[in-house]
């Protein structure tokens, strides 16, 4: 399969025979690096700048020995930039980009921001959900965790994914959110499209600052729209708030992922969230209304190109006493 039929994927017509085009233009442009597109093991290419390439493979950084000059790289944001119907440059002081192309996400900075010249990061994502037989088949998560994971989910008991950036969250919520039934309306909630959603029932929003859909918003929208539970790929600032109210209003079942370097301590990352909107909750009843909310955290770690769910934890209240989280690890 080429480049470009990987990248295309599910689109059709003439729009899917623009893509083909643009991409092949894209895979023109940034020709030095074709065989690391090509190569299944990178996750991401990392252009820092003229000349200075890196790429994730196999869970290592690795300095790529390329020429690659200014012009090729703002030549590549520039076609990106027209596929996704976005202006970046000068004319309009739109400096940064962040899109999304069937198989891939882009983030890319051009001068004054970007110091050192123009710059990308290329992220390949998962274009396929698997099932949690695959991940106990493969090592990634245990068969215990992997029951408790489908008891959860079928209960319709609130969670968060936790992890750090490029452990694998995305892929295990792919397959959490697989096991909902599909009778169950989802609204799904992304800053950049990656879920792989399978329930026929769903509504799925990417938010833009400039179209007007923060992610505050997006939350807010969701409850007017019936769901049963609503997804946030990343909670990242004050949504959270809003997430956790979605959760306790109607919509049991409701997941997030969210970055942090345990189980515990995505609890933690959750409160620095929350109280980024600002809405003068007292510290220890902020704590109690996350202990009521969330029920279970699973953590996924990454060392090398090896995911893992190494911590599952029960979330049983909050101890005022103790001014800690009641936790039951498994």
């Amino acid at each position: 399969m080429s480049n470009s039929e990987f990248l295309v994927g599910k689109e059709t017509g003439a729009k899917q025979g623009h893509t083909r085009r643009v991409l092949s233009q894209l895979m023109d442009t940034l020709d030095v690096l074709r065989p690391h597109f090509e190569d299944p093991l990178v996750s991401d290419i990392m252009i820092n700048g003229p000349d200075d390439v890196f790429v994730d493979r196999r869970g290592m950084g690795v300095r790529v020995p390329v020429s690659l000059p200014a012009s090729n790289i703002r030549a590549a944001i520039s076609l990106i930039a027209g596929l996704v119907e976005k202006e970046v440059g000068i004319k309009n002081k739109q400096n940064v980009l962040s899109a999304r192309l069937p198989g891939f996400r882009v983030e890319a900075i051009l001068p004054p921001v970007a110091v050192n010249g123009p710059s990308m990061c290329i992220r390949r994502h998962s274009t396929r959900v698997f099932s949690l037989g695959e991940y106990v088949v493969a090592g990634v998560i245990l068969p215990k965790y992997a029951e408790l994971l489908t008891q959860a989910v079928l209960a319709r008991e609130n969670f968060l994914i936790v992890g750090g950036t490029g452990s694998g969250k995305t892929t295990l919520m792919n397959t959490a959110l697989s096991i909902v039934p599909a009778s169950q309306r989802l609204f799904v909630i992304e800053t950049v499209h990656e879920l792989q959603i399978v329930a026929p029932n769903k509504v799925l929003v990417e938010c833009d600052d400039e179209q007007g859909m923060t992610p505050r918003k997006a939350v807010r929208t969701a409850m007017r729209y019936a769901p049963k539970r609503v997804i946030v790929g990343e909670l990242r600032g004050p949504e959270a708030h809003d997430w956790m109210d979605a959760a306790n209003t109607g919509h049991p079942g409701s997941a997030a992922t969210i970055h942090a370097n345990g189980a515990a301590q995505g609890l933690a990352r959750l409160e620095n969230l929350v109280l980024m909107a600002d809405m003068g909750i007292p510290h220890e009843a902020l704590k109690v209304s996350i202990a009521d909310t969330v029920q279970w955290l699973f953590y996924i770690a990454r060392e090398g190109d090896v995911r893992k769910v190494t911590e599952v934890c029960r979330v049983n209240g909050y101890d005022r006493d103790k001014n800690s989280y009641i936790l039951q690890h498994f």
